[in-house]
């Protein structure tokens, strides 16, 4: 599985998680579909079975500070490079746009 990590904004891991459910509930929805295609995305690389669970959201760390939460974006490892284009092009900016820049902050750098 690769992970891809954040600094936790105002939204939380379970918000961010019902967003990535509610984008594959809404697949056929037109405007869905004319963002997947002016991303490039295809998402027929990623089983119907396995969209579900494809991207998961968690958290590491605690505390009162926010900016010590990571925001864990998990992908599954079937179409993985389909997965990262889909959430850094559409996903992403579809939950900054709704919920403002810093719903989920700055990308950080793997951890080593």
């Amino acid at each position: 599985m690769t992970d891809l990590l954040y600094v936790r904004g105002t939204r939380s891991a379970a918000e961010v998680q019902q967003e990535i459910d509610q984008f594959w509930a809404s697949l056929d929805d037109e405007q869905v579909q004319k963002e997947l295609a002016a991303s490039g995305i295809d998402l027929d690389a990623v089983p119907e079975g396995g969209r579900k669970d494809a991207i998961r959201v968690g958290v590491r760390g605690a505390g009162v500070d926010p900016t010590a939460v990571t925001l864990v974006v998990a992908f599954a490892p079937v179409a993985n490079a389909v997965l990262i284009s889909l959430w850094k092009q559409v996903l992403l900016p579809r939950i900054r746009n709704r919920y403002g820049s810093d719903a989920i902050r700055d990308e950080k750098p793997p951890e080593s």
